[in-house]
């Protein structure tokens, strides 16, 4: 049974009037009304969680439902990307018509070319060339064998 058990402690300042208040009625309980004192907390603050609702009480759920992606924030994303690819297109429309009507050829802006290095030339080694020719007609007459 202690596996199941959770501690809470109560502080109580009895210069507040409050908690001066909530010890006398703790301290009288009548055991006909409330088994104990544990179940007359538990009873209240169930009270107000079934009234005023858990999420008043829990800064969890707020953590929690900000990481969620909500309905209209996803409509709010569709409909920038839709302005966006309409007012591109529209500019790339006005763009081939202008250069329809003047004559001119489109010159992408976009392609960028990157000049390529020549690689020096590697000289033939004559030590290194005669070895593998060496080396391919031993195989070959090997073959013959």
């Amino acid at each position: 049974m202690a596996n199941n058990v959770v501690f809470n402690s109560i502080r109580m300042n009895m210069n507040n009037p409050q908690h001066v208040k909530v010890n006398a009625v703790l301290s009288n309980l009548d055991n006909n009304v409330c088994k104990s004192k544990n179940q007359m907390i538990i009873d209240a603050i169930e009270f107000y969680i079934d009234h005023f609702g858990k999420e008043e009480f829990t800064a969890i759920s707020e953590e929690k439902a900000s990481r969620f992606i909500t309905v209209d924030d996803l409509e709010k994303v569709k409909a920038e990307l839709t302005e966006s690819v309409l007012t591109e297109a529209r500019r790339e429309v006005i763009r081939l018509l202008g250069t329809a009507v003047s004559g001119r050829v489109i010159i992408d802006s976009e392609k960028i070319t990157v000049p390529v290095e020549e690689s020096p030339k590697v000289k033939d080694d004559v030590v290194v060339s005669d070895l593998a020719t060496g080396w391919m007609e031993q195989s070959f007459e090997g073959m013959d064998e």
